[in-house]
């Protein structure tokens, strides 16, 4: 992979006659719990993700991470293994800040069992935010889920420390690139989205499984490849003129180191079997609120 350069723009040709252009924006971990919870409590829930809102709302269609079922934690988490829960009323946050959809393939998903997941995504459908990877987060088997004029495949990567989530199979490379190569048999025009959750907590560089399953991903034809769950951001860089995100960091969270307080909004232009751009914007987090990075 080799880094972008300029306006961290990248082109990745496809093939074919041009067609229409989607922008898709993706963004990193959400937490709708704990501090940020009770943020939210002084401030309203409306408020948390106004900053980033803008931003957010630019794109056609609008992805984050939710890393917190809305239901309540099943009991065994500890300090050092947390389980990860939030506040259905944490929605309103997500509304208010135009998000479409939340990827819920994380290695909290399970934190209130499968019933809590379940509950989570009814929830989000009865608020017009599609959720992503639930079948993923169940069984470990991932699939390719239409979205508008694109199609995602959104997968956990990371082994969670805690049951039931721990049971579940991680996918292999080769899985992956399965599911992208039928998501294009099925729909030859359909861009292709990869967003995975995976990365080492806290460290800035990737790993060899994120080399290997971005690789994987672009060889199958993704038209992007995003990841996040490392809790710091990343670089974009270009894998064969596809835009691979390596590690997106947080949106909104509560963790106390200030690395974590960074992170990246990606902005994808996809056009129908022609070629991705990718663009990326700063954001900080602090306190439970999201703004701006400011300028250096």
């Amino acid at each position: 992979m080799t880094p972008l350069v300029v306006a961290l723009g990248v082109s990745a040709w496809l093939g074919g006659a041009p067609g229409p252009t989607t922008t898709v924006t993706v963004g990193g971990d959400v937490l709708l719990g704990r501090q940020v919870a009770s943020r939210a409590k002084r401030a309203g829930w409306r408020s948390l993700l106004r900053g980033a809102g803008p931003v957010l709302r630019r794109a056609r269609l609008t992805i984050v991470n939710l890393e917190s079922p809305l239901a309540p934690c099943l009991p065994g988490g500890t300090v050092r293994t947390p389980r990860l829960c939030g506040d259905p009323a944490g929605i309103a946050s997500l509304r208010a800040a135009g998000v479409d959809a939340v990827t819920l393939a994380n290695n909290h998903a399970l934190d209130a069992g499968s019933a809590g997941l379940r509950r989570t995504a009814r929830l989000l459908r009865k608020h017009s935010i599609r959720p992503l990877g639930v079948h993923a987060a169940l069984t470990g088997t991932p699939r390719a889920e239409r979205l508008g004029t694109i199609a995602v495949v959104a997968v956990n990567l990371t082994r969670p420390a805690l049951a039931p989530g721990r049971r579940v199979p991680l996918p292999t490379p080769h899985t992956i690139a399965r599911v992208i190569r039928q998501a294009h048999q099925r729909a030859s025009r359909r861009p292709v989205i990869f967003i995975a959750h995976l990365g080492r907590e806290l460290d800035p560089y990737p790993g060899h499984r994120e080399r290997r399953y971005g690789s994987a991903a672009v060889s199958a034809g993704a038209a992007a490849v995003v990841f996040h769950g490392a809790h710091v951001r990343r670089r974009l860089v270009s894998d064969r003129g596809t835009p691979v995100h390596l590690g997106l960091g947080n949106l909104l969270f509560d963790q106390r180191d200030p690395r974590t307080h960074v992170g990246a909004l990606v902005t994808l232009r996809l056009h129908q079997r022609k070629r991705a751009t990718a663009t990326v914007v700063c954001v900080h987090s602090h306190r439970g609120t999201v703004t701006p990075c400011p300028s250096p």
